[in-house]
């Protein structure tokens, strides 16, 4: 009997997977709705970067973790650099002290987020060869040069707190190792690579967590007269981090931006406390024609990134 019963046991498990089968090869309502919440669900977990999913309070605590270490390894660099530069050398050179400071925090960070996988660096994109969309975004910023410079003059004056340290490093040849390289990689890590990520992960609007990045990229500048100019610019790389996965074409808008600015300081240092507009014999209608110049190259590369990053978000 015992045997009959097994036997009985085994031909009904047979029957259900018969009968299972059968319903998924001929895809009834129930099972196409299974499908569709499983994959609803799967969804729900990752991200288009194949990320997982976080909560908002999750996501906030960990934006929080990442800005405070950027923030703490900066001010540590800041405050050991100089005491050990002045016991080496037996006086205090600013400039030199912040660039050393520079390249020792940008290497701790860069351990620092790369080892907790804050930012995930690989070559992936790279070997896609994007090489029209780093051709675009680079042509983007050299359009936003004038455009921002622009906008700096018709705000109103808000103090510079960085603009003597800032024209210091620009007249130290080693000062573009700070302005040029160590800036663009570190800033985009930060706030692009792990900030947003970490927003994307844990928001469900996309601008909303591209507003809240460019707002904490603003605010890290600790400088009143760069901040409309920089939010504006973190609103523009977070949208082409969220389509390409990549912090590699905001290094190239912040490289090229930047480089433009520190060669043309040293070229023509004449200008270097001037107003934009002297840029242009004080004349503003030739500032603003400047500006609309600029825009039909800012605008074109924008539609072409659009364009060309367009799988990528989808």
């Amino acid at each position: 009997m015992k045997g009959k019963a097994k036997a009985e046991g085994k031909q009904n498990r047979f029957r259900v997977m018969i009968l299972i089968q059968t319903e998924l090869h001929n895809g009834s309502d129930i099972c196409r709705k299974i499908k569709t919440t499983i994959k609803k669900k799967l969804m729900n977990m990752e991200n288009k970067n194949g990320d997982a999913r976080l909560s908002w309070r999750d996501g906030a605590v960990l934006v929080f973790k990442q800005v405070l270490m950027a923030v703490v390894v900066m001010g540590t660099a800041g405050f050991i650099v100089p005491p050990l530069y002045k016991l080496i050398m037996g006086e205090v050179n600013m400039v030199n002290t912040t660039i050393i400071s520079s390249a020792l925090y940008s290497l701790v960070l860069l351990v620092i987020f790369t080892r907790k996988k804050w930012c995930v660096l690989t070559g992936t994109y790279f070997r896609s060869r994007p090489w029209a969309v780093l051709l675009w975004t680079a042509i983007a910023a050299m359009g936003w040069i004038i455009v921002s410079g622009a906008l700096e003059e018709v705000m109103p004056e808000l103090p510079n707190l960085v603009e003597e340290e800032l024209t210091q490093l620009i007249n130290n040849d080693f000062g573009y190792f700070t302005l040029c390289l160590f800036a663009p990689l570190i800033e985009e890590m930060i706030f692009r690579g792990a900030v947003l990520r970490t927003l994307l992960r844990s928001m469900q609007n996309r601008w909303g967590a591209i507003a809240v990045s460019a707002l904490l990229f603003a605010l890290i500048h600790m400088n009143p007269a760069q901040m409309p100019g920089a939010f504006l610019a973190g609103l523009f790389l977070g949208w082409l981090f969220s389509r390409t996965g990549s912090i590699l074409p905001g290094v190239v808008f912040h490289w090229v931006n930047n480089t433009v600015v520190f060669l043309f300081c040293r070229m023509m240092p004449q200008y270097a406390d001037a107003n934009f507009s002297d840029f242009f014999g004080g004349n503003q209608k030739n500032m603003f024609l400047a500006v609309a110049f600029s825009l039909l190259i800012v605008l074109p590369a924008v539609y072409q990134l659009s364009i060309r990053t367009r799988d990528k978000a989808a």
